[in-house]
């Protein structure tokens, strides 16, 4: 027969249960939170090496013009002196090649206006004709917070950096590197 008093008195635990329900959705709330400031401070490590990685580029660039006085468009003449430049002291980057050490982009240079906004730079046809630094495969919310963290007024097509979007989600990136004279 059924003993409704043992029922009762058997429930010691079911505190326990309350008690370990509130701990887990504790435990998930900082879950949650501890996730995104993870992935926040990994998504800024990211553009902090970019950044640096773009700045130091500029900088080899700029090395090597003082060197060569040659404003050259061959990302590689950086790295090596396949063309027998005059002056060149080299190489002037520690990438192996023309990838980038954060995605799997590609670096180039190439010529465009600095003083006319424009996806691609614009080309140089007069105004301040400056050399770009290129980079393919950059994710469009990396991209727009480079921007943010490059240009003083973030702009997509205006600045020291430009965004050329692509579908897709992986964007080319223009950074002004120098003025030619």
């Amino acid at each position: 027969m059924f003993n409704s008093f043992k029922f009762f008195k058997d429930q010691r635990g079911a505190m326990f249960g309350l008690d370990a329900r509130i701990a887990l959705a504790i435990f998930g709330v900082l879950s949650v939170v501890g996730g995104y400031s993870a992935t926040t401070m990994f998504r800024e490590a990211q553009i902090t090496q970019l950044a640096t990685e773009l700045t130091n580029l500029k900088k080899a660039y700029q090395e090597f013009h003082l060197s060569t006085g040659d404003h050259t468009t061959r990302f590689m003449d950086l790295i090596k002196n396949d063309y027998d430049i005059i002056g060149w002291q080299g190489p002037y980057t520690d990438l192996l090649s023309d990838k980038s050490r954060i995605y799997d982009g590609v670096y180039s240079f190439m010529e465009g206006r600095q003083d006319v906004a424009g996806v691609p730079p614009v080309e140089c046809t007069g105004g301040i004709c400056s050399i770009w630094l290129k980079l393919t495969g950059v994710k469009d919310s990396v991209a727009a917070d480079l921007d943010k963290r490059m240009d003083a007024e973030p702009s997509p097509n205006g600045g020291v950096l430009r965004i050329e979007y692509q579908q897709g989600g992986a964007d080319d990136v223009y950074f002004l590197v120098t003025a030619k004279h």
